[in-house]
């Protein structure tokens, strides 16, 4: 254990309270608790851009950590993502382009580990949590405004939560972001189909 994987590692501890508050403020109309829940989204943020660059200035990259901030990663977003459906802002088809998205990434790691490759981050997947935090900021904005009865921001666009557009944005890039890693990723992903077949075969 070491201070970044510290960082690392509180991300998927302040989510859950993002959910809760979150969806207790939403649904009561409570100031305080939509800033409280804006609160630990920094704080989730804000770990996320700290531990890699503690890691490395320490000398403390670790392969449990580079391993274990991918997952931290995804489960403080999908959290999030998932208290926007339970609020109703985003409906579950989108949630779902997150949560497969990230599925397959987790199974394109476990197919390139198997083939001595670590799967390395790339400037699209950088790009995307980008603009996830982005998405993530204006939703929560948006609600925000709605709490605070501020009445120039819309609160839906074509029959739908304003959120939802912002979110679907966001969705679109971060499906097609996979692109990215299937192209460099191609040969171990054919490899690990032919080893498959062969075993299979015999």
């Amino acid at each position: 254990m070491n201070i970044a994987l510290i960082f690392t590692l509180s991300r998927v501890v302040i989510a859950p309270f993002f959910a809760l508050l979150f969806i207790l403020g939403y649904r009561r109309g409570s100031p305080l608790l939509i800033w409280a829940a804006i609160g630990c989204a920094i704080m989730i943020e804000l770990s996320d851009m700290f531990d890699g660059m503690i890691a490395r200035s320490r000398g403390e990259v670790t392969d449990f950590g580079k391993v274990c901030d991918p997952v931290a990663d995804s489960v403080s977003r999908q959290t999030v993502f998932i208290s926007f459906m339970v609020a109703g802002i985003i409906p579950l088809w989108l949630y779902l382009v997150f949560f497969y998205r990230d599925a397959f990434m987790q199974l394109m790691r476990i197919v390139c580990a198997s083939s001595g490759i670590v799967l390395a981050a790339r400037q699209s997947g950088k790009l995307k949590a980008i603009m996830q935090a982005i998405a993530t900021f204006i939703v929560l904005l948006i609600v925000l405004a709605k709490v605070h009865h501020v009445s120039w921001i819309p609160q839906s666009v074509a029959g739908m939560h304003t959120g939802f557009w912002v979110v679907l944005a966001t969705a679109l890039y971060t499906a097609a972001s996979v692109i990215d890693y299937i192209i460099p990723n191609r040969a171990a992903l054919v490899r690990m189909l032919k080893r498959k077949q062969v075993s299979v075969g015999t």
